[in-house]
């Protein structure tokens, strides 16, 4: 789809949410990746990048003990090495003590200097209102 996309010359920027640059972390995170695995999505993400030099954006929530670690910031990294691209960091709000908890703040400034020492734009998207249980989210799982 990200193919003809770009083959029909939209016109707007194109955001892709990764959360892993590992296929078996990323299909934990989201299943249904499986079907589409980071090297297809990286072809496509070429190909559309090539027709229409638009840079992609990755939207990457880093969770604790799960892609908060070197080889998951290592892999990001040499995937965006395919294709000129910037990453949105975004803060994670936990609604429970479950397995999905933000990562920690080192962990999140180890991934923007890695990828800032290869030229990639990172920008880190802080959530508000989570002192209150209102960050995005979290308003819709409280029990009354």
């Amino acid at each position: 789809m990200i193919k003809k996309l770009a083959d029909d010359e939209v016109k707007f920027n194109l955001a892709v949410s990764l959360h892993s640059a590992i296929d078996a972390i990323r299909a934990r995170i989201m299943p249904f990746s499986e079907n589409f695995p980071l090297d297809d999505l990286r072809e496509s993400l070429v190909y559309w990048y090539k027709k229409t030099k638009s840079k992609i954006s990755f939207e990457y929530v880093v969770w604790k003990g799960i892609n908060d670690d070197k080889a998951s910031i290592d892999a990001l990294v040499k995937y965006c090495k395919y294709v000129p691209c910037k990453v949105n960091l975004i803060e994670y709000n936990p609604i429970d003590d479950g397995e999905f908890q933000q990562a920690s703040e080192e962990a999140i400034n180890a991934y923007i200097k890695a990828l800032e020492a290869i030229g990639i734009v990172v920008k880190v998207r802080r959530s508000r209102g989570k002192d209150i249980d209102a960050a995005c989210g979290q308003l819709a799982n409280k029990e009354a």
